[in-house]
């Protein structure tokens, strides 16, 4: 099942639908496969009963285990939008996590050794007040994720627009979005120096708004007002 079009902001489209890698459903089928030919040998050779009993409770285990984990696998996906990346799981209780485009800081892949001969790997993403990357582990082609969110990044900085229809704020030098994949222009339109007070007091009422809807935060918007209250 793909991400609702329902939930999708105007203007807004899905770049990228993912589920994890077939290595996130590896273990318990290696488990059920290996009780399942053990049963089978103990039931050629003769083993006691109480061996076919144990044997038989091990590969019901590992069946709901393997039901359990292709459950989270077919109700776990990753998905990158034009604006965002949304990341979606839970059967019977449906939880999302997002996180805005132009918020991110840095963006890398992680792949061992197996990982790059199965094609698969880790994405990880840092943004604002997180103290550590966010992980999303298991993904296939990892690095061409990463790319492609790379892409939309800077699609996102060059038109200006953030994921709530306001302009997006500039950012300093050494946190911005631009320090993962280029620096980032100090002028963003929008929030240019204004020629007069009418001006500024626009400029400030965008600021406000863009504070109010998480775009950015406390500390950015009183940095950004009180330059822009400098210039009056």
């Amino acid at each position: 099942m793909g991400f609702p079009a329902k939930l999708l902001n105007p203007g807004e489209e899905v770049a990228l639908d993912l589920r994890p890698h077939w290595k996130f459903l590896s273990a318990p089928v290696c488990s059920v496969v290996a009780m399942a030919v053990g049963s089978l040998a103990a039931l050629i050779e003769g083993v006691p009963r109480l061996a076919d009993l144990a044997l038989a409770a091990a590969l019901v285990f590992c069946l709901l285990w393997l039901a359990g984990r292709w459950l989270r696998w077919a109700s776990l996906s990753f998905v990158v939008t034009t604006q965002r990346l949304v990341v979606r799981k839970g059967v019977l209780r449906r939880t999302a996590r997002e996180i805005l485009l132009d918020r991110l800081t840095d963006i890398s892949s992680s792949q061992t050794l197996l990982d790059r001969l199965l094609r698969c790997g880790d994405v990880l993403v840092e943004s604002p007040g997180r103290d550590s990357p966010e992980v999303f582990k298991d993904l296939p082609r990892p690095a061409a994720v990463r790319n492609l969110i790379c892409q939309l990044v800077v699609q996102s900085r060059a038109t200006g627009v953030s994921a709530g229809g306001g302009t997006v704020p500039d950012w300093p030098e050494d946190q911005g979005p631009g320090r993962g994949w280029g620096a980032r222009p100090r002028e963003e339109p929008g929030l240019r120096a204004p020629g007069g007070p009418e001006d500024i007091a626009g400029q400030l009422a965008r600021l406000g708004e863009l504070r109010r809807r998480g775009v950015i935060s406390r500390r950015e918007f009183a940095t950004k007002k009180a330059e822009l209250l400098s210039r009056m």
